[in-house]
């Protein structure tokens, strides 16, 4: 049985419930979003609410590299990637932000949005997007950033959980840095149509910037070992397998 195909029959059907009824509030309202999103999580359709909500395919990574710059302030950056491994392929775009708190220390933040294909089963298998915390904490050249995660939502006889916690260590210049790290991912929906998608990931890396203007822009290359699995209702398929990312990244200047 096709997964892909029983996971795009289920987001067609989520569109489908999604349309607004007479007398309904209407969808732009938040009010409105708000009843389709539980309409949705109630009837246990799974990648409806993945594709809305995030967090069902597992990420090539969080955030930037282990680059290091001197000074305070902010830097904006946005990071595209693809992955390849056997019969599989990854596909990220990321937006991200990192402050410089104090010496030893810098808060992070994006979103991102993966995809994850699958040549076994003719498509794409997950994806989804979702928003991200990364602390970093700094000892002059080194840093161990930590990307945090997590959602939940329940009612109706249904409901979803997801999250991922993503560790890198690594040593860096203004110019460039190696890194190691490793995450764990879990989603899960419980309903008529249960959907279940787990990853772990240990990945090592690294990363060349050249200036642009006043920012820069970078190329990072890495090798990652990765375990998941993904369910729909009785048909699971997974992988435990090595595999290469390259990611294009720019970078701002530092914005004070």
């Amino acid at each position: 049985m096709d997964v892909t195909g029983m996971w795009r029959a289920s987001a067609g059907h989520a569109r489908h419930s999604g349309r607004a009824e007479r007398g309904a509030p209407s969808p732009s309202s938040p009010l409105g979003l708000a009843v389709a999103i539980a309409t949705i999580v109630s009837k246990g359709l799974g990648l409806g609410v993945c594709l809305l909500a995030g967090c069902a395919a597992p990420p090539l990574g969080l955030g930037s590299g282990a680059a290091t710059m001197p000074g305070g302030g902010s830097v904006i950056g946005g990071t595209a990637a693809v992955g390849a491994a056997a019969n599989r392929q990854s596909f990220q775009v990321e937006a991200h932000v990192d402050v410089d708190l104090v010496s030893w220390f810098g808060l992070g933040g994006g979103v991102v949005y993966a995809q994850v294909s699958d040549d076994r089963e003719g498509g794409v298998l997950a994806a989804g997007g979702f928003p991200y915390l990364r602390p970093r904490f700094k000892y002059g050249p080194m840093s161990l950033a930590i990307g945090l995660a997590g959602f939940g939502f329940g009612g109706g006889g249904g409901g979803l959980v997801g999250g991922i916690a993503d560790l890198q260590l690594g040593y860096g210049t203004g110019t460039w840095s190696v890194y190691t790290g490793a995450y764990a991912h879990g989603f899960d929906v419980t309903g008529e149509e249960p959907l279940e998608s787990s990853a772990r990931q240990q990945r090592l890396g690294g990363e060349y910037l050249w200036p642009l203007g006043e920012g820069r822009v970078g190329v990072a290359l890495e090798i990652n070992h990765q375990r998941d699995r993904f369910r729909s209702g009785d048909v699971m398929v997974g992988a435990d397998q090595w595999g290469a990312a390259l990611k294009l990244r720019v970078l701002s200047g530092r914005i004070r």
